[in-house]
């Protein structure tokens, strides 16, 4: 009888190039790789501040490469070319130092968390199958030709600099699913008056910016599930409109807003009568959600059978109203992350499948 041993592989490399250059352009790389699990590196304090540094570079012949620390001075047209070489389609740099980025065209996804970035560079003429791209955590100020990122399914660009966004700009992703925007400096999102179509947008965040208006009757999104408009400084809301217009729409988040009264019940109304999970913070209002009290025939109010005065009345029903309020918005905020785990799911397993294959490996990333 034969028995079949499998084992999992992990290598640990230092390697050291440019010998002949200063300490500073030096490149030290060292990274683990297993090759069992799945075809994914990690390469450990890389150090690319020239393209001189990049030509001298060979990377691991992986699908999947990750930079953990380091610098990577000037994410140029060499440093892709290297990439390409080595067949690299997904990159990951998490507590790296990159300034500039030259977008490849080689790469699937692109994943730059917390790295510092300032400019993207993106060519017109040149043809990207980019489909995932997180940026988020930089310090990005424009979307100079993000337009040209046309097969995108996910983009994250929150917590940047970013201070004014033409919706115009995704309205060439018609593949897009996910657009987060929140945690910027957004002010307006842009003047046009044309009609922006995302036919597969289903998350939009725009939480956390500077918007006083939303532009409704220009944004066309049939398959839109989440909305969060969270944090802005909106005083009007147009419910009707809202529910016109997306039609699938589960989620919505409007907390941190200072709704005038009439958006306020017109709110509540509205996305009750059509099951929409919501998050709208409470308004003080002349005319509150009201407590129906027992009263007789002449007139006389009663409470659980004794005549109380006016003062004791009217105490007990703001208590109640309270309480009621409190559990609404309890339920509203634990259907809403409920909601919001099942869309990050669905995320993951979407690139789970995507990253794995048919191999259904984990991802180190």
């Amino acid at each position: 009888m034969k028995f079949r041993m499998e084992f999992s592989f992990t290598a640990y490399f230092v390697a050291i190039f440019l010998m002949g250059y200063s300490a500073k352009a030096a490149v030290v790389r060292q990274y683990t790789c297993d090759n069992f699990f799945q075809s994914w590196c990690q390469l450990h304090n890389a150090t690319v501040l020239m393209d001189t540094d990049a030509q001298a570079s060979v990377f691991p012949r992986v699908r999947q490469l990750g930079f953990i620390y380091g610098t990577i001075g000037n994410f140029s047209h060499t440093f892709n070319n290297q990439l390409f070489k080595a067949g690299v389609l997904r990159v990951f740099a998490r507590g790296t130092h990159v300034t500039h980025l030259t977008m490849p065209s080689t790469i699937e996804q692109l994943y730059l968390r917390d790295n510092g970035l300032q400019t993207v560079e993106i060519e017109p003429r040149a043809r990207y199958i980019l489909r995932y791209l997180r940026v988020q955590m930089n310090k990005l100020r424009s979307l100079a030709h993000f337009e040209h990122l046309t097969q995108l399914l996910e983009l994250n660009l929150c917590d940047n600099l970013i201070e004014d966004v033409p919706l115009d700009t995704f309205a060439t992703m018609p593949k897009l699913r996910q657009l987060i925007l929140c945690g910027n400096h957004i002010k307006t999102l842009g003047t046009s008056t044309t009609v922006v179509y995302l036919p597969s947008l289903t998350h939009l965040d725009l939480g956390g910016n500077f918007l006083t208006r939303l532009p409704l009757d220009r944004w066309q999104f049939p398959q839109l599930i989440n909305l969060s408009i969270r944090d802005n400084l909106l005083t009007a809301l147009d419910s009707g409109t809202i529910v016109r217009r997306f039609q699938l729409l589960r989620i919505l988040d409007a907390s941190a807003n200072a709704l005038d009264c009439r958006s306020y019940h017109e709110a509540l109304q509205t996305f009750v009568n059509r099951s929409i999970v919501h998050l709208i913070d409470r308004r003080m209002c002349s005319v509150d959600d009201a407590i129906v009290l027992d009263v007789e025939a002449n007139g006389t109010r009663h409470v659980n059978g004794v005549q109380p005065d006016g003062e004791e009345v009217r105490l007990e029903v703001r208590h109640l109203k309270e309480r009621i309020f409190l559990q609404q918005r309890t339920i509203q905020q634990q259907r809403m992350e409920i909601e919001q785990l099942r869309a990050n799911l669905t995320t993951l397993t979407e690139q789970f499948d995507l990253v794995a294959g048919p191999a259904r490996a984990l991802d180190p990333f």
